[in-house]
């Protein structure tokens, strides 16, 4: 098993369901998701994956690479067991990209590209990090509402309704050691 059986323990999986509910906008993090080899093994893997930038001045710069083991696992009985259990997701489409943020990196704000509402995932494949930007801030236009910083081994999800918006902020020269995440949303 790939991920932190602690995971797979149907009281445990209840109790999510509950804080993720109970929270606003509705999210959840958990920490230590992979097992630390299989943690190891795939933070490697990305580490040493070739890596294509992405750049549109008015909304984002970062790389982006694929991975066999991400899809694989994405469309597996272990994530789709946690979006039943916790999100409450029978069915779903899913979208999402291996992102590298370093130095300089960000995305933005922009009317362009509005993202229809789903919920939105993050599995953090980075160094123990200290935060120079990097996070990912979810707000409204009157207020910001969760920010998310870069934690290893980590899923995160965020239920992202109409009107709430989301941005990575913009890595500092400081930062030196990549943040490196798998993003995407379930509609």
């Amino acid at each position: 098993m790939a991920i932190n059986t602690l995971y797979m323990d149907n009281g445990i999986l209840k109790k999510a369901k509950q804080v993720y509910n109970n929270q606003h906008p509705k999210n959840i993090k958990l920490e230590n998701f992979f097992q630390k080899p299989v943690f190891s093994l795939l933070r490697k893997k990305l580490n040493e994956s070739k890596y294509s930038p992405e750049f549109h001045p008015y909304k984002y710069r970062h790389s982006v690479t694929g991975s066999k083991e991400i899809d694989s696992f994405l469309d597996g009985k272990y994530f789709k067991k946690l979006a039943r259990k916790i999100l409450n997701l029978r069915k779903y489409r899913l979208s999402y990209e291996i992102r590298k943020f370093e130095s300089g990196n960000y995305t933005l704000l922009h009317d362009a590209d509005m993202e229809e509402p789903g919920i939105d995932f993050i599995i953090d494949f980075s160094a123990d990090v200290k935060s120079f930007g990097g996070y990912t801030v979810y707000l409204t236009e009157k207020e910001e509402l969760l920010l998310l910083y870069p934690s290893p081994n980590t899923l995160t999800f965020v239920m992202r309704g109409k009107g709430l918006m989301k941005y990575t902020k913009y890595v500092q020269h400081r930062q030196k050691k990549p943040i490196v995440q798998a993003v995407g949303t379930l509609i």
